[in-house]
């Protein structure tokens, strides 16, 4: 069987920030002074929409053209303590960061269960 993949021009990620920021403005200052500091000037005005912010600030989710992705993910390993930022999820397809781990995905079907059953093929 082929499988296609949707073409995305985004990518997705996931954020958990200490100490919470409250509001989107915060988050977006926070990421445009951390691309500054890691990448100049002209980086600072990369495109990223803040699409979510949890009641508490505490995460956040951003999209950002898939161009720019690994630029914000490696400012984001690299945040001074002050504020630390980490990536809990990050993929082209939003609906997949609705989970934290894989572990709470449930995968289970009758023939997932017969798949996991039978011995392997030597």
């Amino acid at each position: 069987m082929q499988q296609h993949s949707l073409p995305s021009a985004y990518r997705y990620i996931r954020l958990a920030v200490t100490p919470s920021l409250p509001d989107g403005l915060s988050i977006r200052k926070a990421i445009q002074d951390g691309l500054t500091q890691m990448f100049g000037v002209t980086s600072a005005s990369t495109y990223l929409d803040i699409l979510w912010t949890a009641a508490d600030g505490s995460q956040h989710i951003l999209r950002v053209p898939e161009v720019d992705a690994a630029k914000i993910l490696a400012m984001v390993a690299s945040m001074p303590d002050s504020l630390h930022l980490s990536v809990i999820k990050h993929s082209p397809f939003l609906p997949s960061l609705l989970t934290e781990t894989l572990e709470k995905v449930s995968l289970y079907t009758p023939f997932a269960e017969y798949l996991f059953s039978c011995p392997p093929i030597n």
